[in-house]
């Protein structure tokens, strides 16, 4: 995302925040979430701490080059094609689209659930791919990227979009629940391994972002505006 847009999306993602934040008139069931949460962030500081030291440099080389190794040409290819399922053009309107047809619906708390997740997530990689600067791998002729690695915010977006849909899925086909995370999970998976295969992320860079991305969904889903209304007793 390049520098002209950074501050339209931190207002949107404050002006989503401030109305995620405001209680609602209507009761909502309390948080879910909070020991996800904590676990989550808990992955990603460790891995965020052992990048910051060095002590996973030589099992992220490792990793990288025996993945690369292990798998033919042809697969590479296609997960050339899949990564592009975790970039910007793919990610923003899915996730615009499916709000509004959420706020067409009536369905606001989750139409706020998914496009506090989808602009957080984009703001959260700017921030800390500037903060921690880290460089690319550079093991072979691979795709051309021009900002840091880490953490991966193809991988972090697509976690903190997937998480959210799922969740919205869940909450309007509760049938579908199981489903739907199993998808979130397996598209979180591949879309990781698919920055790995391609050279262009570390392994901790993956997994922190896929830490990150998940948890800024469910922390976005206990906010109070986002929450599910509470359903009476009968």
């Amino acid at each position: 995302m390049t520098t002209p847009w950074l501050l339209p999306l931190l207002l949107a993602t404050g002006a989503c925040l401030l109305a995620a934040l405001r209680t609602p008139p209507t009761p909502s069931e309390p948080p879910h979430y909070v020991t996800a949460i904590r676990g989550l962030a808990c992955l990603a500081l460790l891995t965020s701490a052992l990048m910051l030291n060095g002590a996973s440099a030589n099992i992220d080389q490792q990793l990288l080059l025996g993945l690369r190794a292990l798998l033919p040409d042809h697969v590479v290819a296609a997960f050339t094609l899949f990564t592009h399922s975790g970039s910007a053009l793919f990610l923003t309107p899915l996730i615009a689209l499916s709000s509004l047809w959420l706020v067409l619906k009536g369905w606001r708390r989750e139409a706020l659930l998914l496009s506090l997740s989808g602009l957080g997530g984009a703001a959260l990689t700017l921030a800390l791919k500037a903060l921690f600067g880290r460089p690319r791998p550079a093991l072979w002729p691979t795709l051309e990227v021009s900002n840091f690695s880490f953490p991966s915010g193809h991988t972090l977006g697509t976690a903190s979009c997937a998480v959210a849909l799922a969740l919205v899925v869940g909450r309007l086909r509760p049938d579908w629940r199981r489903a739907a995370a199993i998808t979130a999970g397996c598209w979180i998976a591949l879309m990781a391994l698919s920055r790995m295969v391609l050279g262009v992320h570390w392994p901790t860079d993956v997994i922190a972002g896929a830490a990150l991305g998940s948890a800024l969904a469910l922390l976005v889903a206990d906010l109070p505006g986002c929450r599910p209304k509470l359903q009476a007793a009968t």
